[in-house]
């Protein structure tokens, strides 16, 4: 049934309507629902899991790292099923950067995890001893204290560095550390690299070390106390190997708790509704807008705790904060507070007879982030009697397939229950088909009804059977090239006469390998040890397949890439694709041998909230010899620790992605490797390398890669496999543009090129000619003069819409009174220059010590247009000129409205570059 509910629109939160789509019970008081959310005409999907608290055998609680080890990430999924939960959400942040470890609380039936960050406005999910949950803003106080009776405080446990409410978390602090941390104590680490660590075990003093950079392996019973600045003075001077330690660690609540205490909790985020009311103008921290959305919510009573997300993809917008308020509200939440969205919104859950979770949305990357923690519900009633089962194979068949029928049971607790197949009964019509235990064999086409029978439960399931009468059989890929012990995978699939087709199921068709070449198990081959040619024979009936097979392959240099021609840049977001390039090395970059390809990123103005992409594109794409199942190529790296792929498109168009290196963690000349995946169609060629930024990235948005001498790997000994260059390059021209040769500004368009002020409008043209805007004009001298490197300057009032790849650079130079707008309050970025607007421009950068003002002025004869020089820039003119940074024309004239040209643009500012 579908249910539509009416949200009220409160503050900024828009009208919403919420339609239940579907509700299944997945355990002992616990009902998952999917709805569907139009929120101001964006529709979303969202997944409620809602748990009864009254039941018995609901357990909420924290769900964390793997095996224990909080900053050992992974992701929902993996965290659940490791636990036994029947339902998990994403909760806290973290950097990921790092180790990852929460910002908040993790606290485990009674243990003290990871203890509450020093933030402010942020709650926590809590569980009390009597089973009520709780939103609260939880607290933590520790304390060391040594034999002479002295105390320090301690920060934090089984911390990161992170930025507490108007403090920092490690400076000239005492931070502990736990088994639960990971495989090691934090260590000394970067910025805090003369951090001593103590090691105690069983309450005394075992260790101690200054700038151990890899951290103490903690054994059973043991910790570690970190200290850095003042903790650390505290700490050497109160301690030494032998001592007792005595520590007090105590979580706090801001709620009363009558006697009960607080067992179980995990980090959450800002509040979304409290004491019943939904909360408007939620700050939204870095993650604002249309997002996914994780959160939690808890009954007035405390014994209804919901987990929500809100997905974020191609078919589900997502919503904002005050949205996800109303939603909770309305979902019955009399307080509720949100988790981490964005790319770590994760909602798994363990449909009934599953013994582990599936992953209910979909992703904002795709795939689940891991993450260090998350929320759980656990259903733990034990084994109960056989109470019900369904089927879960297909419905459709071949006539003549062996056909397995599969079931899935649960007993009376809703918990996964093993069927005996002795005791299930299949039967069916003897005419329509014979059963082998729980294989069906079907004797003709059309709809068969089948029967399963396990105890008192009798269920029917409608087969649909097609005839087969097949003409042919195409098996794919039409060759395999296999490393030694690998496997590939191979799909038959039949043609019948009525030109339908059909997938080969394993026990349809026969196959067969040279022997000595592997192994074949159903449709998967697996190579073997030796380096050996030979094939694949297929067979169905009486139609053969026969498809080559290598074991075996080799590595060969294949391109400098010095001759490389058709290279681009790219981003996404679109808007900063002009902040980058992809060009071949001059005299004097970094090369293996000859040039290098030279990758130059900038993703500086656009939001760190979604994956940012850099291209370095191949137009048109790079033909592969052969067939290629690998890639290497030297990188110099940036140590920017971003994600490195490539693009591989196959003879169908199919873009495939690459791993070279995750992360970029090199500043020096690296050879990297990437496996081509199997059933690419030949050939293939390279289309991109890029780099990947993640979502809610802390990275550097920028940074610079060469890449040279590529190498493939082809199967066997490997034909043409040798250095072949891509296609020759064009006609000799001037550092790769072919329209600047001979102009009379050549040498300072290279220049201003190699400097990075100025890209190619074009791979191979600069566009010398060509008029130059405003927003370009001060993006170039922005880039001359470095006026955004120190920062962002306040966003300039301009009431029109200033391009993305100008805006930083245009407030820089409203900040530094080195240009304005217009007096109907425009800037108009894309409109043409004039050359004495850019007079003007200059003469202001002059004022500001961008260029020598005090020169030796010289005499010249008046412009014969001096007349038509607008009167606001008529000193301007004047002074550039006597100082030689503005010529006219041969005929004597300024061309004071002529629209300036790159070239002109660029030669001025040049001049200016040159007389700092």
């Amino acid at each position: 049934m579908i249910m539509a509910l009416q949200l009220p629109s409160v503050g900024q939160a828009a009208d919403m309507s919420l339609q239940k789509l579907s509700e299944s019970i997945i355990g002992e008081g616990t009902v998952l629902q999917k709805y569907k959310l139009v929120s101001g005409g964006r529709s979303s999907i969202v997944y409620v899991t809602r748990a009864d608290l009254n039941n018995q055998y609901v357990k909420v609680g924290p769900v964390y790292g793997t095996n224990g080890q909080v900053t050992v990430r992974q992701n929902v999924k993996k965290m659940a099923d490791e636990k036994g939960a029947i339902a998990a959400i994403n909760a806290d942040f973290f950097r990921m950067d790092r180790k990852g470890a929460p910002f908040g609380i993790v606290l485990d039936e009674g243990k003290l995890v990871s203890s509450m960050g020093k933030i402010n406005s942020w709650y926590s999910f809590g569980l009390l001893s009597d089973k009520t949950a709780i939103m609260s803003h939880l607290g933590f106080t520790g304390t060391v204290q040594a034999q002479d009776g002295t105390t320090g405080v301690i920060q934090g446990v089984n911390k990161e560095e992170y930025n507490p409410t108007n403090d920092k978390s490690h400076l000239d602090k005492i931070n502990l550390y736990t088994r639960d941390f990971g495989p090691t104590s934090l260590g000394a680490i970067k910025g805090y690299d003369d951090a001593v660590e103590i090691l105690v075990v069983d309450d005394m003093v075992k260790d101690m070390r200054v700038g151990n950079p890899t951290g103490y392996t903690i054994p059973t019973g043991g910790y570690v106390l970190w200290g850095h600045g003042a903790g650390k003075q505290y700490l050497m001077q109160h301690f030494q190997v032998g001592d007792p330690v005595t520590v007090t660690l105590q979580t706090t609540t801001d709620i009363p708790l009558d006697g009960r205490t607080l067992t179980s909790a995990v980090g959450g985020h800002v509040v979304l509704v409290k004491n019943g009311q939904a909360l408007t103008n939620i700050p939204s921290d870095y993650i604002s807008g249309y997002q996914p959305r994780s959160a939690f919510g808890i009954s007035q009573d405390g014994k209804t705790v919901y987990m929500v997300a809100v997905e974020g993809s191609s078919a589900s917008k997502g919503i904002t904060l005050d949205e996800m308020a109303q939603l909770l509200k309305q979902l019955g939440a009399y307080n509720a507070a949100n988790f981490d969205g964005g790319g770590s919104t994760t909602m798994v859950a363990r449909q009934l007879g599953n013994t582990q979770t599936t992953l209910l949305n979909t992703p904002k990357g795709g795939s689940m982030r891991a993450v260090p923690t998350g929320l759980a519900i656990f259903n733990t009633a034990p084994a109960g009697e056989f109470s019900n089962f369904f089927f879960t194979n297909d419905t459709k068949t071949v006539m003549g397939k062996a056909t397995p029928i599969t079931v899935k049971a649960y007993d009376t607790h809703y918990q996964p229950f093993a069927l005996d197949p002795s005791l299930m009964t299949w039967t069916a019509n003897p005419a329509d088909g014979t059963f082998t235990k729980n294989v069906f064999t079907p004797k003709r086409s059309g709809s068969i009804v089948i029967t399963g029978q396990y105890g008192n439960v009798k269920k029917n399931l409608t087969l649909t059977v097609a005839s087969l009468d097949v003409a042919d059989m195409i098996v794919s890929p039409g060759s395999l090239g296999l490393r030694p012990n690998d496997q590939a995978n191979v799909t038959v699939t039949l043609k019948a006469k009525n030109g339908q087709t059909y997938t080969a199921s394993p026990d349809m068709v026969k196959l067969s390998l040279t022997p000595g070449l592997g192994v074949v198990n159903g449709l998967t081959v697996t190579a073997g040890s030796e380096n050996k040619s030979g094939e694949l024979v297929v067979t169905y009936k009486n139609i053969v397949r026969k498809i080559p097979v290598t074991v075996g392959t080799t590595w060969s240099l294949w391109s400098h890439l010095d001759t490389t021609t058709g290279l681009t840049y790219t981003a996404v977001p679109a808007a900063v694709s002009a902040d980058g390039s992809f060009r071949l090395s001059t005299e004097g970059e970094p090369a293996q041998s000859g040039k290098s390809l030279r990758l130059d990123y900038n993703l500086t103005n656009s939001s760190n909230i979604d994956m940012r992409f850099a291209y370095g594109r191949f137009a048109p794409t790079i033909a592969l010899p052969g067939k290629p199942l690998g890639m290497k190529i030297w990188v110099k790296g940036d140590a920017s620790n971003h994600w490195l792929r490539a693009e591989v498109q196959d003879a169908n168009g199919k873009i495939y992605y690459v791993d070279l290196a995750k992360p970029v963690n090199w500043s020096d000349w690296k050879e990297v490797e990437g496996r081509f995946p199997t059933g690419m169609a030949y050939p293939v060629s390279l289309r991109s390398l890029y780099i990947v930024d993640e979502e809610d990235s802390t990275l550097e948005p920028k940074g610079t890669l060469y890449f040279d001498d590529l190498s493939l790997e082809q199967p066997g000994g490997g034909s043409s496999v040798g250095v072949t260059p891509p296609p020759p390059p064009p006609a000799p021209s001037v550092g790769g543009f072919t329209d600047i040769a001979g102009h009379w500004a050549q040498d300072t368009l290279l220049a201003m090129y190699n400097k990075g002020i100025v890209s190619g409008v074009t791979q191979t043209t600069m566009g010398p000619e060509l008029p130059v805007t405003r927003g370009q004009f001060v993006t170039f001298m922005d880039r001359a003069f470095g006026w955004t490197k120190t920062g962002e300057a306040q966003a300039a009032s301009f009431t029109d819409k200033i391009p993305a790849y100008a805006k930083s650079s245009v407030n820089a130079a409203v900040a530094k009174k080195i240009v304005t707008g217009f007096p109907d309050g425009t800037f108009q970025a894309d409109k043409p220059i004039s050359r004495a607007e850019m007079a003007v421009i200059m003469h202001n950068a002059l004022k500001q010590g961008y260029g020598k003002s005090d020169g030796t002025a010289k005499e010249k004869a008046a412009y014969k247009d001096e007349d038509a020089v607008p009167s606001y820039a008529k000193e301007s003119v004047r002074i550039l000129s006597e100082l030689g940074y503005l010529s006219g024309g041969d005929d004597g004239r300024f061309g004071p409205t002529r629209t300036a040209t790159r070239a002109e643009a660029l030669v001025v500012i040049k001049r200016l570059l040159d007389n700092m």
